[in-house]
C-alpha cells in the first residue's frame, strides 16, 4: 500500500528515499553507517506537510511549501532520539542545505533564527500528514531499530515543537562550534546525498551505471602503435615508462607519488598507465585525470580516445564547455538522465581541469560537492602542476596528503620541474630518477637578452630573422595588448603566414586555430601564455617576453620538442611600454620575477635550465609566504566552507571584465537567438525555469564557444542584452570590435585592451 505522500510530481516518497538509499550504497559502498540513514531516508520529512503535497498538486509554491528546514529539526531529534550524539550536526546540516550552498551558512542560521521562520515551523509541523508519513516509514528499507524511532507519535510533534519555540538558539551555537570530524569526512557524507538524490530524482532510476577503469593491455596496444625508437627521445621515453612500471609491485606502500619528467618524454601515457596498474592491484574505482586548462585537456581526450575510450562508463571529459551527455552501449540516455551521470562524474576515468577538481575537493556549492565522493577510492592524477598558484602551494599538499589518507585515494602529481618541496614525512614515491631523463637533452639553448626594448624593437628584430632564416617562430608576449600591437607590426613587416592565439580570440576560432598551428600551417605564430603549459606544438625559435622562471620553462617545451629539428633557440626578452614599464610586472608576482633574474644570467642548456628551476623553486618555497596556504589549513580544520569558498581561488576575482558573445557568423548568431527565445518563452511562462535551464544546457558548450571576457571602456558602445544579461556584439557590427586574426579590439577608454 502506498503512502500517497509524492516527493515529485507522480513520484512518491518512498520510491524516492529507497532509491536514494540504494544509489548511496552503490557510491559508498554497503556498510553505510547507521547514522547515515538518518538524513539519506529523512532530509525530505518537511514534503509530509499538506503545504508541500499541495505545491506539488497545483506548481503553486508559497513560504510554506520549503521542506529543508523542517526536515533539520525532524533529522536533528531522531538523531538525538537514536544516541547519535557525535553525527547529530551532520544530521542536522545536510537536510537543512541539501538544496542550497554551504557557502550561505550564516544566512541560513539568521533564518532559522527569525521570529517568521519559527512561525513557519510551527504552522509546517500543525499540518503535518501524520498516517500517510508514517505509512512511509513502514515501506523504507531501512533497520526496525530506525523505522521504531522515526514514527510520529504525539510525543515526537511536541519535542519537534519543543525544538523550534525554545531550543534554536541553544542549536545554532552549537552547530557553529568546530567539529570533532574534519572537512573531508563532512564533504564525503553530504557528496554521496547530494550525488544520490539529484540522481534518483533527475533519471528516476535506483542505480547508476557500472563504470570501468581503463586497462593496461588497452593502453599498451596503443603505445605499440605509437612506437618508434629510431629516435633517442622515444627510446627515453620507452625507458622512462619501463622504470615507472617497474615501481608497481612496491607502490602499494605508498599514497603519494611524483613523475618528474622533462617536457615532450610521454607523461600523459606513463602516467595514465601507471594509474591503471595501481587501480587494478589496489581495487580502486576511478581515475581523476585533472589538467589546468582546456587546450591540453583537448589534446589529452585525443590520447584518451585514441585508447579506445568511446563510452561514458569509461570517460567523461567535464569543464565548463562541456557538451553533456551520456552513452552506453548503443543506448543514448535522455538529457535528465544524461545530465546527472555526466554532472556526477560516473565514469572509469574522469578528465578534468584543476578548478573543476579542486573545487570538488573542498566545495561550498552543491553543484561541486556532489562529486566529491568520486574522489574516494580513486586515482588523482594531477598534470601540469606547476601552473597552481604559488601562494597554494602548502595548502593544495596538504589537501593531497589529506585525500589519500582520509579516503584511501592515491595522487600523481606529473610535472616537467616539481613546485613541491617534499619532506621525509611526506612518504612520496618518486617513480623516476629525474636526472637520468636530463642527461644529454639538448633539444634547445635558453638565452637571457634582457636590455629593455620595445613591441616595435622586437617586431623588427623578428622580422628580419624571419626573412633571412629558414626556421618557424613562436612569439610568446605577456598581455594581449602587446601580443596584437607585435602581431600588427610583424604582419606590416614580413608576408609569411601568421596565426594569432589569446584569449581575446572566441574559444571556436582558438581550436581551429591550434589544429592549423599543430599541422604546421604557420611560419610564425604570436600568442600570449595560452599556449605554454602542456600544448602539442613545436617551432625552431622561441621568443619569450620576461617572466617567471617556471614559465619561461613551459614556454622552452614548445621548442624542438620532439627532437626532430636542429637545436633550438628560446630567447627571453624583456618588454617595456611606452612608459618604460614592464610588461611583466603588470601580471606576475615580483618575488618570482626577482628570483628568476638572480638565477637567469646566463646561457643556459636544457639540462642546466631544469637543474635551475630546482634551485628556484627550493628558494621559493622559503621565500614566498605561506600565510595564505596556513589560514586555508586552519579553515579545512574548522570546516569553514565559508572561509575556504571566498579565500580559494584559482582564478582572481576581475570585476572589471565582463563575458561579450561575439555573432562572428550565422552559426553564431543561429545560437544566440535559440538562447535568447528559452528566456523569452520562460518570462511569457510558456515553460518552468527547470526546463529553460535544462534547453540551456543542451546549447551551452555551443553559446560559449562565441564568449571571450574582455575589459570594457565606458563608451566602449557594446550593447547589453537585458534578457540574457551579457554583452553582445551583433553580426553586423563585427568588423567594428572584431578581428578575424586578433579577436577582440577596443580602441580607447582606460580599460581598453
Amino acid at each position: 500500500m502506498r503512502s500517497g505522500l509524492y516527493s515529485h510530481p507522480n513520484v512518491f516518497m518512498e520510491d524516492h528515499i529507497n532509491g536514494v538509499i540504494k544509489i548511496a550504497k552503490q557510491l559508498y559502498g554497503e556498510n553505510i553507517p547507521e547514522w547515515f540513514y538518518v538524513p539519506l531516508a529523512f532530509h525530505d520529512f518537511g514534503k509530509s506537510t499538506k503545504y508541500f503535497q499541495d505545491y506539488i498538486l497545483s506548481g503553486r509554491k508559497t513560504k510554506f511549501s520549503d521542506h529543508s528546514y523542517l526536515s533539520a529539526v525532524y533529522c536533528l531529534n531522531l538523531a538525538l532520539s537514536l544516541g547519535f550524539k557525535d553525527r547529530w550536526r551532520e544530521c542536522f546540516l545536510y537536510p537543512l542545505k541539501h538544496h542550497t550552498d554551504l557557502k550561505g551558512l550564516e544566512n541560513t542560521f539568521d533564518d532559522l533564527l527569525s521570529k517568521e521562520r519559527r512561525d513557519i515551523l510551527l504552522k509546517q509541523i500543525e499540518a503535518i500528514e501524520v498516517e500517510k508519513f508514517n505509512r512511509f516509514v513502514e515501506l523504507l528499507d531501512i533497520s526496525e531499530s530506525i523505522k521504531n524511532k522515526a514514527f510520529l507519535e504525539k510525543e515526537v510533534l511536541s519535542r519537534l515543537r519543543s525544538i523550534v519555540e525554545n531550543h534554536l538558539e541553544r542549536i545554532v551555537p552549537a552547530v557553529r562550534r568546530e567539529p570533532k570530524k574534519g572537512l573531508f569526512d563532512f564533504n564525503l557524507f553530504f557528496s554521496v546525498l547530494l550525488d544520490a538524490d539529484k540522481t534518483q530524482a533527475g533519471s528516476k532510476e535506483d542505480s547508476v551505471p557500472e563504470t570501468r577503469v581503463v586497462s593496461l593491455e588497452r593502453i599498451e596496444i596503443y603505445r605499440e602503435q605509437l612506437r618508434n625508437n629510431s629516435l633517442e627521445i622515444n627510446q627515453k621515453r620507452e625507458e622512462a615508462f619501463k622504470e615507472v612500471m617497474a615501481k608497481l609491485p612496491i607502490a602499494k606502500d605508498y599514497k603519494l607519488y611524483a613523475l618528474t619528467l622533462p617536457t615532450g618524454m610521454g607523461k600523459t601515457l606513463t602516467g595514465l598507465s601507471f594509474a591503471a596498474g595501481l587501480a587494478k592491484n589496489l581495487g580502486l574505482k576511478r581515475i581523476v585525470y585533472s589538467l589546468p586548462f582546456l587546450s591540453i585537456i583537448d589534446q589529452t581526450e585525443l590520447v584518451l580516445r585514441g585508447i579506445g575510450l568511446k563510452e561514458s562508463t569509461e570517460l567523461i571529459v567535464h569543464h565548463h564547455l562541456s557538451e553533456i551527455g551520456y552513452f552506453q552501449g548503443d543506448r543514448e540516455y535522455d538529457f535528465d538522465t544524461a545530465r546527472v551521470f555526466f554532472e556526477g562524474w560516473n565514469s572509469g576515468v574522469i578528465l578534468t581541469t584543476f578548478h573543476q577538481f579542486l573545487y570538488a575537493l573542498l566545495g561550498a556549492e552543491n553543484s561541486y560537492l556532489r562529486r566529491f565522493n568520486k574522489l574516494k577510492d580513486s586515482v588523482v592524477i594531477v598534470d601540469e602542476l606547476q601552473a597552481l598558484p604559488h601562494r597554494y602551494w602548502r595548502f593544495v599538499k596538504e589537501c593531497f596528503k589529506k585525500l589519500t589518507e582520509e579516503l584511501n585515494s592515491r595522487v600523481i602529481l606529473m610535472t616537467a620541474t616539481n613546485p613541491f618541496v617534499f619532506e621525509k614525512e611526506d612518504n612520496v614515491l618518486h617513480l623516476v630518477d629525474k636526472a637520468k631523463y636530463r642527461e644529454g637533452l639538448q633539444r634547445f639553448r635558453v638565452i637571457p637578452d634582457l636590455e629593455k626594448r620595445t613591441v616595435e624593437d622586437l617586431a623588427r628584430e623578428v622580422a628580419e630573422r624571419v626573412r633571412k632564416e629558414d626556421k618557424t617562430f613562436l612569439i610568446i608576449l605577456n598581455t594581449i595588448k602587446s601580443s596584437q600591437e607585435f602581431y600588427r607590426k610583424l604582419k606590416d613587416l614580413v608576408n609569411v603566414d601568421i596565426a594569432y592565439l589569446s584569449t581575446a580570440v572566441i574559444p571556436k576560432q582558438r581550436r581551429e586555430r591550434i589544429e592549423q598551428i599543430k599541422q604546421g600551417k604557420y611560419k610564425v605564430v604570436v600568442s600570449t601564455q595560452v599556449v605554454e603549459a602542456g600544448m602539442d606544438i613545436d617551432f625552431d625559435v622561441v621568443y619569450r617576453d620576461f617572466a617567471p622562471l617556471d614559465s619561461i620553462n613551459q614556454s622552452a617545451g614548445r621548442c624542438n620538442r620532439h627532437g626532430f629539428r636542429r637545436l633550438g633557440e628560446v630567447r627571453v626578452v624583456k618588454l617595456v611600454d611606452d612608459n618604460g614599464r614592464e610588461y611583466s610586472r603588470r601580471i606576475y608576482d615580483i618575488v618570482l620575477l626577482s628570483a628568476t633574474e638572480k638565477f637567469l644570467t646566463e646561457e643556459l642548456t636544457e639540462r642546466e635550465l631544469l637543474d635551475v628551476i630546482d634551485e628556484y623553486f627550493e628558494t621559493l618555497w622559503t621565500k614566498i609566504s605561506h600565510d595564505k596556504s596556513d589560514e586555508l589549513l586552519e579553515a579545512l580544520d574548522k570546516v569553514e566552507h565559508d572561509f575556504l569558498y571566498e579565500n580559494f581561488k584559482l582564478i582572481e576575482d576581475q570585476p572589471y571584465k565582463e563575458d561579450v558573445f561575439v555573432a562572428v557568423d550565422d552559426e553564431a548568431e543561429s545560437v544566440f537567438n535559440a538562447v535568447k527565445e528559452i528566456w523569452e518563452r520562460r518570462l511569457k511562462k510558456e515553460i518552468s525555469l527547470w526546463e529553460a535551464k535544462r534547453e540551456f544546457e543542451k546549447l551551452k558548450a555551443e553559446f560559449y564557444s562565441y564568449v571571450i571576457s574582455v575589459a570594457l571602456s565606458k563608451d566602449s558602445g557594446i550593447e547589453l542584452d537585458d534578457r540574457l544579461k551579457i554583452r553582445v556584439v551583433r553580426r553586423e557590427n563585427v568588423g567594428l570590435y572584431y578581428d578575424g586574426e586578433i579577436g577582440f579590439r577596443i580602441k580607447g577608454g582606460k580599460n581598453a585592451l
